[in-house]
């Protein structure tokens, strides 16, 4: 009986011993693999976070630029050069966020978290419009998109499956409200009507102005094809 029993021990030693030979390796990788996604995912939160804080800050009011009388002047067809637009780049701060520079205000990101290739960011801006559906015309928006692209290293027992880095990026699209110059600048009749009321200190002295009229047009104003 006692030699039956001790075979048994043995037996039972040896099938956890392969089970553990068998199902370790498998654990392990199954660990470090939720290791690498939870980075994947730090670094995907942070490019989201960067396009947002480009749109933040390209979106910022500035009245004296965008609502001013200076503004409205500027933006009169007879005087006005064709109209710029810019916007902040998402740089790669937020993803390294090395607050030296001050270009992003987070803290210092772990080494851990730092992507495994540069980082680019552009950003596009412009006038854009909205149209179809119930809408009679076009609503104008100033439009930005903003991107970011960088690289998560893939740990090398998963290179075979997912290669040796994973391409992380983000990119969204953000809209504003039309400064005075945009409105001038893509509907024409707004243009020329506010221009010609203004002809006698802007253009010609010698011109008389002519008032805008005391009933507003109804009609859908046309934006120009630039817009």
């Amino acid at each position: 009986m006692q030699i039956m029993a001790l075979r048994a021990r043995h037996a039972t030693r040896g099938q956890a011993t392969l089970e553990t030979a068998v199902f370790l390796p498998v654990f392990l990788i199954v660990l470090f693999g939720v290791i690498w996604a939870v980075q994947s995912s730090v670094l995907s939160e942070r490019a989201q976070i960067a396009v947002r804080f480009s749109g933040l800050i390209s979106d910022e009011a500035d009245p004296y630029q965008q609502y001013s009388l200076g503004a409205l002047y500027d933006g009169l067809p007879g005087i006005a050069a064709p109209e710029t637009y810019t916007c902040s780049t998402p740089g790669p701060d937020a993803l390294t966020n090395n607050p030296t520079d001050g270009t992003f205000p987070g803290p210092q990101s772990p080494t851990f978290f730092q992507p495994a290739s540069s980082v680019n960011g552009s950003c596009t801006p412009g006038p854009t419009h909205l149209s179809g559906g119930t809408m009679q015309s076009p609503m104008l928006f100033v439009h930005t998109q903003s991107t970011v692209q960088t690289s998560a290293a893939v740990p090398g027992y998963l290179q075979s499956a997912l290669g040796s880095s994973q391409n992380i990026s983000a990119t969204q699209n953000f809209f504003d409200g039309p400064d005075m110059e945009t409105m001038l600048t893509c509907y024409s009749e707004i243009g020329t009507a506010v221009e010609q009321s203004l002809a006698r200190t802007v253009l010609d002295v010698s011109a008389a102005p002519t008032p805008l009229p005391d009933t507003p047009n109804t009609s859908p104003l046309v934006l120009s094809n630039a817009c």
